[in-house]
């Protein structure tokens, strides 16, 4: 953990030594993007940091690199204390450069709503780095949490800011909507493939899916919005799930502090029917998760008890048929490395709260 942090600290140095430099990596500077002087740095030197910053960007556009952009992000906030609107422009360009194809200036509206009606043209991992991007940065006054749960408080805000904050705030739930429909899609793809295998009689280190029952509810409570691939999936589960007696795909939950009986109303958090106990559920099965340790993720704070699937990671868009995905066992192999769904970055241990205490009562 040390060393990882080390090694970051010394990607920022190195970031902020060169973000201001001249480096020939972007071939597309278009005039038609203009930059204007921010107080205490030259228009010149702006422009060098727009070009390094573009390029950085793009080279975490491929599966191949890992997702380590801590250093960018780190730099995009030093400019947002003092410039918000070169930040936003900057990664306007990006978006309009990198997700619409265009290299002319469009108004940002413009370019968010090009990006979030062709979600299902991108790769998982340009999904990801969105969604780093929004959390980290256009949305980073906000808690993960009260973006997760959509409890968006933006009193005190004034309405040109809020107008605008909202359409990244969109942005960023329907990136992550798009997400979670692929990871429903190949869950149930998956267990469709492997019936009538079980979990006991699956190739050693192959991912096995957990939730199917929840994730049948998720598809239910949002059918108006799903497309069809989706809810004719969720059907053949269900169909097949009937004849399964095994615990793992029962629908009933208990309470993890008063075996009161949990009701499925998000994938996010549950509430118990006893004493009204709060529960995170998995961010990749649904089910509510164990009190043991998890996986939790730094960047959108959802926590995970079981790990996703590599194939899940490497997907080029929306499947036009998501069992062309789980066709093998090789695609049901699980991540070497502990990956968020949401945001494609490590995952780290979470311990309970009682076991970090220096005096544990």
């Amino acid at each position: 953990m040390l060393g990882n942090a080390l090694r970051t600290q010394k990607a920022i140095v190195e970031f902020f030594w060169i973000g201001g430099q001249q480096v020939n990596v972007l071939s597309n500077n278009s005039p038609d993007f203009d930059t204007e002087a921010i107080h205490g740095f030259p228009e010149k030197e702006l422009v060098y940091w727009e070009s390094n910053f573009l390029w950085s960007l793009k080279q975490y556009e491929t599966q191949e690199k890992p997702l380590v952009v801590w250093d960018i992000v780190t730099a995009f906030l030093a400019f947002n204390h003092s410039k918000s609107d070169y930040v936003e422009q900057v990664l306007i360009k990006w978006l309009s450069i990198s997700y619409v194809g265009s290299h002319v200036g469009l108004p940002a509206e413009e370019v968010l709503l090009c990006v979030s009606r062709s979600f299902s043209k991108f790769t998982s991992r340009q999904l990801h780095l969105l969604n780093i991007i929004c959390r980290r940065i256009m949305l980073s006054e906000m808690k993960a949490d009260e973006i997760n749960s959509k409890l968006l408080n933006l009193e005190g805000v004034h309405c040109a800011e809020e107008e605008q904050r909202s359409l990244w705030i969109n942005l960023l739930l329907a990136s992550e909507r798009e997400l979670r429909e692929r990871l429903v899609g190949f869950t149930f793809s998956a267990f469709i493939s492997l019936m009538p295998a079980s979990a006991a009689n699956s190739p050693s280190g192959n991912w096995f899916p957990v939730g199917l029952a929840q994730m049948e509810q998720w598809v239910e409570l949002n059918r108006d919005h799903m497309q069809d691939q989706l809810k004719v999936l969720a059907s053949e589960v269900g169909k097949q799930e009937g004849r399964l007696q095994s615990s793992k795909y029962l629908a009933a939950e208990k309470c993890s502090y008063c075996s009161a009986s949990v009701p499925f109303e998000s994938p996010e958090v549950a509430f118990c029917q006893g004493r009204g106990h709060k529960l995170v559920r998995c961010a990749i099965s649904m089910v509510v998760c164990p009190t043991t340790p998890t996986w939790f993720c730094i960047c959108c704070h959802r926590r995970a008890f079981k790990l996703a699937p590599e194939t899940l990671f490497a997907i080029p868009g929306y499947p036009f048929n998501f069992k062309s995905l789980t066709t093998s066992s090789s695609m049901l192999e699980v991540s070497l490395k502990p990956l968020c769904p949401f945001c494609g970055i490590l995952l780290q241990r979470l311990q309970p709260d009682f076991l970090l205490s220096a005096s544990p009562t």
